[in-house]
């Protein structure tokens, strides 16, 4: 039976373009166990493609039909996994730069759309006996947090576990029933799911540009940098990771949300790499973030997400009024959405996603402003360590999407204790990529000292008298005490961003 699109995915579809594909994507990286007796990536090749494919992976677009009604999946009757799976190699001795340039040059390519809209690479040859994964997605059949749960459901939680299950295992989706059927086809039902949106267009687009007297971001209120011009098909990616642990005590100490330090760091970040361009825009830099609208427990496939302004305060100088002044906004954003309909906040996302698809379909980006200067990410992960085959992840970084006139998109992955970057960008706007990437792990620097400058003093106490005691053989000297800063109470969970 044909599967229909939502309005937000035939979006996707329509705004892709050969420079500016709409398929989102990941790098995970894994340390090989220690011992392993033959060859890993191609041991795991031959387990991962003997398993069946389900829906949607099994899923291609239905070309007929159109244009009297919305686009459709259909089962592909000839579904090779051949295609889908492949092994590919660095050259010696495999440093992540290679890697960095061959996933820059995967993730610029269109998918195929005569068949299944997905792909998968195993990477091997990447030096400390570890080896790669890359998998892209067309956006039209999942969302970044329905990329990361499939991802996660695919992986095991302790290196003992040998099972296997594939991403596209027909096991774990049927069980999951991700996707929902249509219950008819045609025109009728095309209007049907039109009306909806059609009707809170007028609500959408006041909140998109009238958010009234909040501290919200206003769309289209940009000034351009090096990164909100034309786009190529050329891609750069750079990774950064921090410690989630040490990031969640910064954050107790300054008062703020990860969220909140996330945000923040970008805006450093971004104010260094202008700076250094010798760029300072008028205005301050806008982030499009997209927030998760997913009703908890549902299992629908697709996009569930929706779209809030936030402005990054880049024209702040002390950092910490600078991350105060970005709360602030980010909150005023997710209260003027709360007041929305829920057929209000799904139709914004159309209407914001449909006002960038133009632009960056008919390369208008010389004439307007784009709606935000880039996009920020933040997907959610698992807690756990995370293992294939016995192999430990150690990396975990999404790679999104660029539109002209938005050549930078800036990913966050919390997962294993990790708080992982994924930083891509168009390479003829920003072939210096890795020093954005640089630029995070200073931002974060200076949090981590100004969060030790703040930190309450640990009490003095009056020394004891010392008790006469048997010498004792001398040993090594124990290290210095740490003091665990007291935590702040903890803020209301902001809702969760997700992967562009």
């Amino acid at each position: 039976m044909a599967r229909r699109l939502s309005p937000l995915d035939i979006a996707f579809l329509q705004m892709e373009t050969p420079e500016a594909p709409s398929h989102v994507g990941g790098l995970q990286i894994f340390e090989i166990p220690a011992g392993y007796q033959g060859a890993f990536v191609a041991d795991l090749k031959a387990r991962l493609e003997a398993i069946p494919a389900g829906a949607p992976f099994n899923l291609k677009l239905n070309p007929k039909g159109l244009p009297f009604a919305l686009p459709t999946w259909i089962p592909d009757n000839n579904f090779d996994i051949d295609f889908h799976l492949r092994h590919s190699a660095l050259p010696a001795p495999g440093h992540m730069d290679a890697l960095m340039k061959l996933v820059s040059r995967l993730h610029g390519r269109l998918l195929d759309r005569t068949r299944p809209l997905w792909e998968m690479y195993l990477i091997e040859g990447l030096e400390g006996n570890r080896f790669g994964i890359y998998t892209k997605i067309h956006h039209a059949l999942v969302d970044g947090v329905g990329g990361m749960r499939l991802m996660d459901h695919s992986l095991s939680r302790t290196p003992d576990d040998q099972g296997m299950r594939a991403l596209w295992s027909v096991e774990e989706i049927e069980k999951r029933a991700r996707l929902k059927r249509s219950m008819t086809d045609g025109a009728i039902q095309t209007a049907k799911s039109l009306m909806g949106p059609l009707r809170s267009l007028p609500q959408a687009f006041k909140a998109l540009t009238m958010p009234g007297k909040t501290e919200a971001a206003l769309a289209f209120k940009t000034s351009k940098t090096v990164f909100n011009g034309h786009i190529t098909a050329s891609r750069r990616f750079a990774v950064h990771s921090l410690p989630l642990a040490e990031a969640k005590d910064i954050g107790s100490i300054l008062g703020h949300t990860v969220n909140d330090m996330f945000l923040a760091i970008c805006a450093t970040a971004l104010r260094r790499y202008l700076a250094e361009k010798g760029q300072t825009p008028g205005l301050p830099l806008t982030a499009t973030v997209p927030v998760s609208i997913q009703v908890q427990g549902a299992s629908k496939q697709g996009n569930q997400i929706t779209y809030i302004a936030v402005n990054l305060c880049t024209d702040v100088d002390d950092p910490l009024e600078r991350m105060s002044a970005i709360g602030r906004s980010a909150a005023a954003a997710k209260r003027d959405m709360a007041a929305l309909t829920r057929s209000a906040v799904q139709t914004l996302a159309v209407v914001a996603q449909g006002a960038a698809a133009l632009i960056n379909h008919f390369h208008l980006s010389d004439y307007v402003k784009p709606p935000a200067n880039l996009v920020l990410s933040n997907v959610p992960g698992p807690r756990e360590t995370l293992y294939l085959m016995g192999a430990k992840v150690i990396g975990s970084y999404p790679m999104s999407i660029l539109m002209d006139g938005q050549a930078l998109n800036i990913t966050l992955c919390s997962q294993g204790g990790r708080l992982d970057f994924g930083i891509l960008g168009c390479r003829n706007a920003m072939p210096d990529i890795d020093v954005l990437a640089r630029y995070v792990g200073e931002a974060f620097a200076e949090l981590k000292s100004l969060a030790a400058d703040k930190a309450p003093a640990r009490p003095a106490t009056k020394p004891r008298a010392k008790a006469k005691v048997p010498a004792q053989p001398k040993s090594k000297a124990a290290g210095p005490a740490v003091v665990t800063p007291k935590r702040a109470p903890r803020r209301s969970p902001a809702p969760a961003a997700v992967l562009q």
